[in-house]
């Protein structure tokens, strides 16, 4: 059984920290940020995004998933080699993926403080695994291949792709 849920890209301007905040204040007032959730948010850690070239590729893709929740049963050999008969529910919420004519990109937004570059490769070898799981879910939900994986350490405001 695969299901999920999705919101599909809507037409927001965000260019000027001033749009930032009023989306900021939208997603508040419609219950998909609470109240402490907006007051959080880091107007110029999100103006940085969207100037990146992966803000310009989420900006003009096809589609693009925000929150993106699933749940799914794997047959534990899939996962484990062993363990026939017995099925495991993954269940996940990606922050973003969006689709281009190669496929889907995924993107998970990190919160993370880095220094160094030493910091940003270890902090991207250990979300790995949780990218890989997500490209299990996206494939087999969508059905549609994935063919970028990657995070955004939303601190420094630097991609770092995953493959």
């Amino acid at each position: 059984k695969k299901t999920s849920s999705a919101k599909t890209k809507t037409e927001t301007e965000t260019k000027t920290p001033e749009e930032i905040e009023a989306e900021t204040r939208r997603l508040c007032d419609h219950g998909f940020l609470s109240l402490r959730e907006a007051q959080a948010v880091d107007v110029k850690a999100v103006k940085k995004l969207f100037d990146s070239p992966l803000g310009q590729r989420m900006k003009s893709c096809e589609k693009l998933y925000r929150e993106f929740k699933f749940s799914l049963l794997w047959d534990a050999v899939e996962v484990f080699g062993k363990a026939p008969g017995e099925q495991l529910l993954l269940q996940g919420v990606v922050d973003c993926c969006f689709e281009t004519e190669d496929g889907i990109t995924v993107v998970d937004f990190k919160t993370d403080r880095v220094f160094t570059e030493e910091e940003l490769t270890e902090r991207a070898e250990l979300y790995r695994g949780q990218l890989s799981a997500y490209t299990l879910a996206l494939e087999r939900v969508l059905e549609r291949p994935v063919t970028r994986r990657g995070l955004y350490f939303l601190s420094v405001g630097r991609a770092v792709e995953v493959s």
